[in-house]
């Protein structure tokens, strides 16, 4: 038989281009993650307690942020409702204290000014303190007269820092006074909350990366002879990793969004009451839900800590397991 006819009868050969490689690789990645979701789906109850650990795992940090998100909000409402208040000297006349009351509205940084005259800031203090009948007594008003100065929406402190400077070169004006120590305070137990997160966070992902782990583990303890028979006839460690790395993302990523849902319920259920309260003191406060952005994080940060879990548990076990001779 010719040469020819031998080529002909026998199998052909081609060479994959690089193209056709990454196809095919990313038809296995495909089938493979469709599989190990259909097995975690097939039996649900027997991933449950994984995915509601991982998800209260990531709800606690989650909640946590939510409330520091808000509480930046609240503590930018009453910085910019913050008012400035410029005690006038004795001697200034009405007249007087309402032109400066003008003159200062020019400013760059002034939205509104109120100007108070010392009988009005004493009927105001008889009117708020209850104590109208002692204050009869009294031969003269100690009260000065005031204005009152609102900066403008949004005003950096170091702005209303400069402000301050420049309302206290005015002639009239006896004395300043602007209360940030309560906004100091505010924010450096923001700034606390904000790393009492993360050192929270840092200790729950760990947990996420040890129960995914021991998930990952007792599958592959359960599937020993499997893998013994896969490497026998040449399976590589990579082709045995890949079912169980995607069984990690899909633990994290399904915790994720219970993660997200019990972030959305615990919104639910305490926006009304916040919105309640806020009303009673005359703000329009609002509490804000999770953002798309940080249940996007939420979720990939699930679908990561799963894939780690996965891939630690079995590069440990992996190489523990060899066909039999």
């Amino acid at each position: 038989m010719a040469d020819n006819d031998i080529q002909a009868s026998g199998a052909s050969y081609h060479t994959l281009t690089v193209r056709d490689r990454l196809l095919n690789g990313l038809a296995h990645h495909q089938l493979v993650a469709v599989e190990t979701l259909l097995k975690l789906l097939a039996k649900p109850m027997a991933s449950l307690l994984t995915w509601l650990v991982i998800a209260i795992a990531l709800t606690l940090p989650g909640a946590l942020w939510m409330s520091i998100d808000n509480l930046q909000q609240l503590s930018s409402s009453f910085q910019s409702s913050g008012r400035i208040t410029l005690y006038l000297s004795e001697t200034a006349s009405i007249q007087e204290g309402q032109d400066l009351s003008q003159r200062v509205l020019t400013l760059p940084n002034v939205r509104n000014t109120q100007y108070i005259s010392a009988d009005q800031a004493l009927e105001e203090f008889q009117t708020s303190s209850g104590l109208s009948d002692a204050l009869v007594m009294l031969t003269g008003n100690p009260l000065p007269a005031a204005i009152l100065v609102e900066p403008p929406l949004g005003l950096a402190q170091h702005e209303i820092a400069e402000l301050l400077k420049v309302l206290k070169r005015y002639q009239l004006v006896e004395e300043t006074q602007l209360d940030l120590v309560w906004l100091e305070r505010l924010q450096a137990i923001l700034v606390l909350s904000e790393r009492m997160v993360m050192v929270l966070g840092g200790l729950l992902a760990l947990a996420i990366l040890l129960v995914v782990g021991n998930t990952i583990r007792l599958s592959i303890a359960a599937r020993v002879d499997e893998i013994q028979v896969i490497k026998l006839v040449g399976g590589t460690d990579a082709y045995i990793r890949k079912p169980f790395l995607y069984t990690g993302i899909w633990f994290g990523m399904i915790g994720g969004l219970m993660a997200w849902l019990f972030l959305i319920m615990l919104w639910a259920v305490l926006n009304g009451p916040v919105t309640q309260l806020a009303t009673l003191y005359g703000t329009g406060f609002g509490l804000r839900p999770v953002s798309a952005t940080a249940a996007s994080t939420l979720i990939l940060s699930g679908m990561v800590l799963g894939w780690l879990g996965a891939w630690w548990s079995v590069s440990r076990h992996l190489h523990e397991i060899e066909p039999q001779a």
